[in-house]
């Protein structure tokens, strides 16, 4: 399984996972597994779970892109505050189904668990939603980067990150995520769903702004459909 190195500093290394990959061991190769055998230090940073060393976020399986892995306890504590605090900026791209009627949006309804699916998120749009646990709060806002036939290439900023948030808000507006086998009703065929975390805004530890963008595997895909 091959990963790339989109950004590293003394405090922070953020890997560019691929899709079809998940972020944690488990039943398959993980990236963890993999970033670890090149670099065993990152193993020994203590922070939400062992096997995950200084893991900071994850990503769907089928999602590519910026992943992040502190380097240090204490980096794990700076960068886990500015999550819980909304001070890192997550943009990611996707293709979806059809042209929006606007070309941005904002997406803030809440998120909870499907009632009846474990796998499933569900978005509340009234009070006869049925879900289970808490609702959460959320907020994704998107721009058409373009559109072609019947799909669209968005550009998508959150700042918090609830399981399936981008999946699950864009197909209860009307334009699910190509390739999504959860959310999407049409059966594409593709092996994974056209999703990618391909840039992030932060502070570093020693206060300097950084911005990070890297291509998707699907930038021109839109205009080859």
């Amino acid at each position: 399984m091959q990963y790339t190195i989109a950004y590293e500093d003394e405090f922070l290394l953020i890997a560019d996972k691929p899709q079809g990959v998940p972020v944690a061991p488990g039943k398959k190769r993980s990236l963890c597994e993999a970033l670890f055998l090149d670099r065993p230090e990152l193993s020994r940073v203590k922070g939400y779970k062992e096997e995950e060393g200084g893991l900071l976020n994850r990503l769907d399986n089928e999602t590519g892109g910026l992943t992040l892995f502190a380097k240090s306890v204490e980096a794990f504590s700076y960068f886990k505050k500015l999550m819980d605090n909304e001070n890192i900026e997550k943009f990611y791209k996707a293709i979806v189904y059809e042209t929006p009627n606007k070309t941005s949006g904002i997406i803030d309804y809440p998120i909870a668990h499907h009632y009846s699916d474990d796998k499933r998120m569900s978005i509340l749009l009234d009070d006869r939603t049925k879900y289970r646990g808490k609702a959460r709060l959320s907020k994704t806002e998107w721009e058409i980067v373009e559109s072609a036939k019947n799909f669209s290439l968005l550009r998508i900023k959150i700042t918090k990150g609830i399981r399936h948030q981008i999946r699950v808000h864009l197909s209860g507006i009307g334009h699910p995520i190509l390739g999504d086998k959860l959310y999407c009703k049409k059966k594409d065929g593709y092996a994974n769903h056209f999703l990618y975390s391909f840039g992030l805004r932060f502070k570093t530890m020693n206060g300097k702004e950084i911005k990070i963008e890297i291509a998707t595997p699907f930038d021109k895909f839109v205009r080859n459909l």
